[in-house]
């Protein structure tokens, strides 16, 4: 038996996961300060709130890491083939169409990730509302 939660605790496990698409509007680590502020403010208030708040705090370190990752090898990446090249060619560094393919293959795997985020998001919002625990796929619990 699943027991009715007050609209105002189902409100803020949502805003936990819908603040994460700050993000979107520009700001700068937005996706972790939205729900890092929820967990904050309403946290200590409710488990349920708090649940959710951890969830999605957790899912968005977790997509920040990985993007952190993704940008050191791609850096890597590009000036390990770019370096050799320039040394063997002179000055030309035009890139080889395979590498560009690689590019390309970047690009939608980032593309992909965003999207998936976002029905990640979707989907911890809509157990929200109906007062269900959530818990992201791939996630690293940094919070316990």
């Amino acid at each position: 038996m699943q027991v009715q939660l007050p609209a105002q605790e189902r409100n803020w496990a949502m805003a936990a996961h819908l603040s994460a698409l700050v993000a979107v509007a520009g700001l700068p680590f937005g996706h972790v300060l939205g729900p890092l502020v929820v967990y904050l403010v309403k946290g200590h208030e409710s488990e349920f709130v708090a649940e959710h708040a951890r969830a999605s705090l957790n899912y968005q370190l977790t997509v920040s890491l990985l993007v952190i990752i993704a940008v050191i090898v791609g850096v890597a990446v590009t000036f390990g083939a770019l370096v050799p090249m320039s040394a063997t060619t002179g000055s030309d560094t035009t890139m080889p169409l395979h590498f560009a393919a690689l590019w390309v293959a970047f690009g939608l795997g980032a593309l992909a990730v965003l999207l998936g985020s976002i029905v990640f998001i979707i989907l911890g919002t809509v157990a929200a509302s109906e007062g269900r625990p959530y818990t992201y796929p791939f996630a690293i619990r940094f919070l316990r």
